[in-house]
């Protein structure tokens, strides 16, 4: 069994070269997010992408790689500040405990993504606490730092 009782903390940033209601859209137009959401090396279908941006709205994708698999993500939005701030909860169905986790209401991630003006730029600024084990802690903080990468070349910042 896991030891949950530690919250677990990522925290991923990125300057990217565009304004700050370009990288917002990108989070929140469901055919850009198709074309970015993922690690480098994997694509997510736009049929699989609803984005219900509003407080209370749901939201899904899934993400998939060849030879690797697919990988739904669900949540939930609890705060929508458009092009500043984004909060929702995260979900990965296909997590092996993820019945178990939900049981002691745990499967959420809560995630805060903040957008401001850097330098002609925007800094984005990820932020996600849960109950991840120490290696699975690990595991996202570097899935999502690839994530950001897919995001930096989808607005053309690479």
């Amino acid at each position: 069994m896991t030891d949950t009782t530690n919250p677990s903390e990522i925290g991923v940033s990125r300057v990217f070269d565009a304004p700050r209601a370009t990288v917002y859209q990108a989070w929140t137009d469901p055919g850009r997010f198709a074309q970015w959401w993922g690690p480098v090396g994997f694509s997510t279908d736009p049929s699989s992408v609803a984005l219900d941006v509003r407080v209370g709205g749901a939201w899904k994708a899934t993400m998939a790689a060849e030879g690797i698999g697919e990988f739904p993500f669900t949540g939930v939005y609890r705060e929508v500040v458009e092009n500043e701030r984004l909060v929702f909860t995260l979900v990965d169905p296909n997590d092996e405990s993820v019945a178990e986790r939900t049981a002691r209401g745990e499967a959420e991630e809560l995630t805060t993504v903040t957008f401001a003006d850097l330098d002609g730029g925007t800094q984005l600024s990820f932020h996600q606490v849960g109950q991840l084990d120490a290696e699975k802690t690990e595991e996202a903080k570097a899935g999502w730092s690839s994530f950001l990468d897919s995001l930096g070349q989808h607005l053309g910042c690479v």
